[in-house]
C-alpha cells in the first residue's frame, strides 16, 4: 500500500471502513494492524475512525511489543498527528520491566556471565528488588569471591615461572 505513494480518495474510504470493521471485530493481528497504520501514515492517508479503532485493537497487546515496534507505531501516529489518548502514549513509551531478581555479583563488578546471566543487570530491577525487600548484599548472597585464588593456583602449577 505504501509503495504506491498516492491513493484514490474513493477507494480509500471503502478501504478505511473495511479496515475499521476488521479491527473492531478482531480479524486482524497486531502485526497487520501496525503495518496498516504505518502504510497509511506514509501515504498521509488519515482517517480518525480507522486510527482510533486500530489503537483500541492494539491496546491490550501493547505491552508485548518490542522496542522497535513501539517506536515504529509512535512515529506513525505522530506523522499523522493522531492522538489516541495520553494513557495509550504512556503505555507505548513504557519499557517492559525485567522481572528477574537483581544480580548481586553484577553490582560488585564480578558477574562473569554477562548477558547470559540468569539474573538481571538492569538498574530498574535492582531498585525494585531493593524496594520489595528481597535485596541481599553480595556478602550474604554469594559468599566471598575466590577468583584471585583460582588465578594464583593456575600460576602455582607453572614451576618454570613462564606466563603463558
Amino acid at each position: 500500500l505504501a509503495r504506491s505513494k498516492y491513493f484514490d480518495p474513493g477507494l480509500f474510504e471503502l478501504l478505511a471502513s473495511e479496515l475499521q470493521r476488521a479491527c473492531r471485530k478482531g480479524r486482524l493481528g497486531a502485526a497487520e494492524i501496525l503495518q496498516v497504520l504505518c502504510s497509511m501514515s506514509e501515504l498521509n492517508a488519515y482517517n480518525a475512525a480507522l486510527f482510533g479503532a486500530a489503537c483500541e485493537a492494539l491496546r491490550p497487546g501493547l505491552k508485548d511489543f518490542s522496542e522497535a515496534l513501539r517506536s515504529r507505531l509512535e512515529a506513525a501516529l505522530k506523522r499523522v498527528n493522531h492522538d489516541p489518548g495520553s494513557d495509550f502514549f504512556n503505555c507505548l513509551q513504557q519499557r517492559p520491566r525485567d522481572t528477574r531478581e537483581a544480580c548481586p555479583m553484577f553490582w560488585r563488578g564480578q558477574c562473569k556471565w554477562g548477558p547470559k546471566c540468569k539474573l538481571s543487570h538492569d538498574q530498574d530491577s535492582f531498585e525494585a528488588t531493593a524496594r520489595e525487600g528481597n535485596w541481599r548484599p553480595p556478602s550474604q548472597s554469594g559468599g566471598r569471591s575466590v577468583g584471585f585464588n583460582q588465578s594464583s593456583d593456575l600460576f602455582k602449577a607453572d614451576r618454570c615461572g613462564a606466563l603463558w
